[in-house]
């Protein structure tokens, strides 16, 4: 698993996970930070590893976060939305360790 010390995300993810999600790009790095536990999830046509993490911001917000190691310690947020429903509520909480 990659040790992340710092997440960046492009001006469009940004944009992306506030317009679509309505989640801000400081809740996405805070809920990210929140959890030591990384998913991968897959590799893109370009070989980029991606990973999911099960993020809780400090307000109690639940999201899933989603990232490329880009490597040095910097993941490149792709982006972060809620947890939306019971079964997904469930999977994130066995998933986070809570």
């Amino acid at each position: 698993m990659p040790v992340i010390r710092q997440f960046r995300a492009s001006r469009a993810a940004r944009q992306h996970m506030k317009t679509k999600h309505g989640v801000s790009f400081d809740e996405a790095v805070e809920a990210a930070g929140s959890s030591p536990r990384y998913y991968r999830t897959h590799a893109t046509a370009a070989g980029e590893r991606r990973y999911m993490v099960p993020g809780k911001t400090a307000d109690g917000r639940h999201l899933w976060v989603i990232f490329v190691d880009e490597g040095n310690g910097i993941g490149r947020i792709i982006t972060a939305r809620p947890v939306q429903g019971r079964r997904e509520s469930a999977r994130h909480k066995r998933l986070r360790g809570d």
